[in-house]
């Protein structure tokens, strides 16, 4: 390509109006995609199903295969995003392409900018770690080698048509069709990049409004992938603490579960079994987690995501006296991340007429910080967006518990007046904190308890957590005890018309609490 705008087609010598750029096309790699998802399922349950037994023709003969690397920082994209990048075996048609495209790299034939490396052109259009690269070629010299355009395209008809031959050759060699999907879509997508910066850079008009409108597109699907992933991630971890935590549920401890809550949690403790172990949850993919949970428990992919996500975010729980006790963890450095409150209400008693009162402390908010005190004590750090979710899963959880004065943490905190720290509350037993399989769902390591003076209820309860074992400092604990009770807490009741059928004695509240 000449260093100026194209006036006449370099292949027929015809008259150039202009260029147009064709859009991405998305079908091959999500039906790819769809059709690995449900494999992997179902070859997770078969392997479930044999753990244990040994076969009798002997151990399976070793398969080497090309495979996606999940190391994100060696897979770290231009734009930051993660990407997976390829290790294992070259087949002979990988190699065959790959000499090819060198070929037209030192030949200067490619649409790509002036001094780009070879070794970051194959790493990238390969999707290659660089270790794969210079392990196939050791004497290569990649990294020292940089591109120098003569016509930067292919001018001889036969070679383009062998070029191509070439690449679609390397695509069929791939066994896995998932793989091969997302590779040949991964290299059209940097072939069209490389030429978009090629006609910018040279002026030349070019009608790209279907490819960054496919973009947009890509993006948007992958942000979709991302958040029904993560939907489904919180849905399954509150449907197992459920599970957990209302098997014994103890005298005063109280669980707010609709119908959607229990059908949740039947779901997912057969996701569980599916899974092998919890422990495996951390380790599958988004899309075969999307997959193991099916279209009733998360969005499709190409869909919209559903109304009903439970996953209200907790700052919208959040307060004035909330934010005020966030600020002055932050300032000071108080190694606890996460906060909550639990106020005193009125509840008819069970199979009363309503005349019978009874005082009952129920959610009134939480927040999370944005910094944290690292477990060595060191210096505070921005908190990531995992133990952001982590903590905003938990508020979720913990508004659906209420206690009897007495009962559960914020019971006996809220009867005693005494703070209390516990630590390891992810293994306690339910007697010793009732939201333990929250707890352990969520990572939750410390928590402690305070009651805090209220100028119009008496008394509320403010618990603090960590996702950090937290050695227990009595001195920090007396000076929250009297920096909080200067903040003056003051609930405010809001009147509540619930019109559906009426739930459970035990589990009704006719009060919403805001501090």
């Amino acid at each position: 390509m000449d260093q100026s705008p194209l006036k006449a087609c370099p292949s027929c010598g015809g008259k150039v109006n202009g260029l147009v750029l064709f859009p991405m096309n998305f079908l091959e790699v999500d039906r790819a995609r769809k059709a690995a998802a449900s494999l992997k399922s179902a070859k997770r349950n078969r392997n479930r199903k044999r753990k244990g037994s040994m076969s009798s023709d002997g151990p399976a003969p070793k398969v080497t295969k090309v495979s996606f690397d999940q190391d994100a920082a060696e897979g770290a994209s231009k734009d930051g995003s993660s990407v997976q990048r390829r290790t294992g075996r070259w087949t002979n048609e990988e190699v065959a392409f790959c000499d090819k495209l060198m070929e037209k790299f030192r030949m200067g034939q490619l649409p790509v900018v002036e001094k780009v490396k070879m070794n970051e052109l194959l790493g990238n259009m390969l999707l290659s770690k660089q270790s794969r690269l210079t392990k196939k070629m050791k004497n290569a010299k990649l990294s020292s080698q940089t591109y120098q355009r003569s016509t930067g395209f292919i001018a001889d008809h036969a070679e383009a048509r062998l070029f191509s031959q070439l690449e679609e050759s390397f695509f069929k060699a791939i066994q896995c069709q998932q793989e091969q999907a997302e590779i040949r879509f991964h290299m059209q997508k940097e072939w069209r990049e490389m030429f978009t910066s090629i006609c910018v850079k040279f002026g030349q008009p070019l009608d790209a409004d279907a490819w960054l409108n496919s973009v947009e597109e890509m993006d948007r699907r992958n942000a979709m992938v991302k958040d029904a992933a993560r939907i489904a991630r919180r849905k399954l971890m509150t449907g197992m603490a459920l599970n957990h935590d209302s098997k014994n549920i103890l005298e005063g401890v109280f669980i707010e579960q609709t119908h959607a809550d229990r059908a949740l949690t039947a779901q997912s403790v057969t996701a569980a079994a599916n899974l092998g172990s919890l422990e495996e949850l951390a380790t599958i993919d988004n899309d075969e987690l999307l997959a193991l949970l099916g279209d009733t428990i998360c969005a499709d992919v190409t869909g919209d995501a559903p109304d009903d996500i439970h996953i209200k975010s907790s700052s919208l729980h959040g307060s004035p006296f909330l934010g005020k006790v966030l600020g002055y963890l932050q300032r000071h450095g108080v190694p606890f991340e996460h906060v909550d409150a639990w106020v005193p209400s009125f509840v008819s008693a069970d199979g009363a007429d309503g005349s019978e009162q009874l005082c009952r402390l129920c959610f009134a908010g939480s927040a999370t910080t944005d910094t944290q005190i690292p477990e060595n004590n060191g210096h505070a750090i921005k908190i990531n967006a995992e133990n952001r979710f982590h903590f905003h899963a938990f508020g979720d959880y913990s508004q659906k518990f209420s206690f009897d004065i007495g009962c559960g943490l914020p019971g006996r905190v809220y009867q005693a007046g005494i703070p209390t720290w516990e630590q390891s509350v992810q293994n306690a037993p339910l007697n010793y904190f009732e939201r333990s399989g929250g707890a352990k769902q969520w990572g939750i390591k410390t928590v402690l308890g305070i009651a805090i003076p209220s100028p119009n209820v008496g008394r509320i309860v403010l618990v603090l957590y960590s996702r950090h074992n937290r050695e227990k400092d009595q001195e920090l604990v007396g000076k929250l005890q009297d920096e909080f009770t200067k903040l003056m807490p003051s609930p405010k009741w809001k009147l509540v018309v619930d019109m559906s059928p009426a739930p459970p004695p035990s589990s009704s509240r006719d009060t919403h609490d805001d501090v």
